[in-house]
């Protein structure tokens, strides 16, 4: 059932909503209900798959984390660049993370008045995966989503 309009959720891209300020799972929603909740983070999976246990609890812990970090044209803020590209493939990125490093890495070529970062990126990015890791195991949220079982609407 979707958190906000409490209908059952029968296609399209399910919504996950994270807590932001401190990490916890909100619920499932529609795609269509939830944008409008810009209070909680949003994680929709391309396409419609199945997440663990694990790996939710590893986004709960994700999501509170990258959006207390400085933000992309901020001071030191690749990091937070770096976990959300994480994020635009997970599960999969999850494989190969420091692919999500090399690909913020790349595109900060391409800006302009960069600033620089203090400290060491790929350092400070194992040491955030590593906080999150150990975080998730601690902390499990019991949740699993398979949204293979849902029926795919053609459109």
């Amino acid at each position: 059932m979707c958190q906000i309009c409490q209908r059952p959720i029968q296609g399209g891209r399910p919504t996950i909503l994270l807590g932001v300020e401190k990490p916890l799972m909100v619920g499932i929603c529609h795609s269509t209900c939830g944008y409008r909740w810009f209070r909680y983070g949003h994680f929709q999976m391309r396409p419609p798959d199945y997440l663990s246990s694990e790996q939710v609890s590893f986004l709960v812990q994700l999501y509170f984390r990258f959006y207390n970090l400085p933000g992309g044209r901020e001071q030191n803020g690749e990091l937070r660049l770096c976990a959300v590209d994480l994020v635009r493939d997970f599960p999969a990125s999850l494989g190969k993370p420091l692919e999500s490093l090399k690909h913020v890495c790349a595109e900060r070529n391409y800006w302009h008045n960069r600033l620089p970062y203090h400290g060491d990126l790929e350092l400070d990015f194992l040491r955030l995966l590593s906080e999150v890791f150990k975080a998730a195991k601690n902390n499990p949220i019991g949740v699993e989503f398979d949204f293979r079982s849902l029926p795919q609407i053609k459109r």
